[in-house]
């Protein structure tokens, strides 16, 4: 009997991941393949993704039964059935599903339980998934939210630096933006600030923490208070739910990961509210969503396009 198997994808970005699992959820092989983010090339993208999955299905030795793929911008382009169908036709028609790459995160985050993901990296969301119902709150870009963040903990030492430099006061992080653009004065930091990419500002987070973690007052007022952001949207997506609400929450990003002192401020001030909850971080392997979810929305090829 042909060994059978399940494909997971997780396409971001920078790049994009596919993983074959078999029916116990043992890995059979993997493939990486160029970015799959399809809001900022959509062609582009499904290509990426499409040549991935290819790759991983010519090295494992089987029949592979489906194909969830995570999409970065997919929540953006929209008609996720049409993106599920274009993706069959380029694996050999096989049953195809497309979902956001922050719902693949939740599912694999909470192994199939319901409960909700928090996502902190370059940018923030809440997902919550209850009987089926999914719970969303934040996750409005780095303009309009992005809450605890490491675009939105940056973006405020900014800030709180560029206000001192005004008012002619003392600000550890002033000290702490020249060196990192390596000018002499604060006014000079703001025009580079505007050409960085939402990765490269979100990357200078983890000078704030090191600063907060030394004990400077002004770094740790900026951890602090998008802690408190950050735990706000949790303990509203927590109020959402129906009685009895699932208290599960998964952690991932690089800063939950990363930064202790952000993450135990959050922690404390949601449990004030909802003593029960159950933290944990999740591994970041989000390709095992496939093995925890529990659609039938799987789609095999019924586009029209010229292959």
């Amino acid at each position: 009997m042909a060994l059978t198997y399940q494909i997971g994808v997780d396409a971001g970005g920078t790049h994009s991941t596919a993983i074959a699992y078999d029916e116990n959820g043992k890995e059979l092989g993997r493939a990486e393949g160029g970015p799959g983010q399809i809001n900022a090339d959509y062609e582009g993208g499904i290509k990426n993704i499409s040549d991935t999955i290819n790759e991983l299905i010519d090295k494992v030795d089987g029949d592979c039964m489906r194909v969830l793929v995570g999409i970065a911008g997919l929540s953006v382009v929209g008609n996720a059935p049409e993106v599920a169908a274009t993706i069959s036709s380029r694996i050999n028609n096989l049953p195809t599903r497309a979902i956001t790459d922050s719902l693949l995160a939740l599912y694999a985050g909470l192994e199939g339980d319901d409960g909700a993901l928090v996502i902190a990296g370059t940018g923030s969301v809440y997902n919550g998934l209850q009987d089926g119902h999914l719970i969303a709150v934040g996750g409005y870009g780095n303009i309009l939210g992005d809450e605890g963040s490491g675009y939105a903990i940056a973006r405020s030492a900014m800030q709180s630096a560029l206000l001192s430099w005004d008012k002619r006061e003392h600000n550890s992080l002033i000290d702490m933006f020249t060196k990192l653009f390596n000018v002499e004065h604060m006014d000079e930091c703001n025009a580079k600030f505007y050409k960085m990419s939402n990765p490269e500002v979100a990357g200078m987070a983890v000078h704030v923490a090191k600063l907060a973690d030394k004990g400077d007052e002004d770094a740790t007022k900026i951890i602090k208070e998008q802690a408190h952001l950050l735990a706000r949207d949790i303990i509203i997506g927590l109020d959402r739910y129906e009685d009895p609400k699932p208290m599960k929450i998964a952690l991932t990003g690089s800063v939950l990961a990363n930064n202790d002192m952000l993450r135990g401020l959050l922690e404390d001030e949601v449990k004030s509210k909802y003593p029960d909850v159950i933290f944990s971080i999740s591994n970041g392997e989000n390709a095992r969503a496939v093995l925890f979810d529990k659609s039938k929305d799987y789609r095999y090829f019924t586009n029209h396009e010229d292959r």
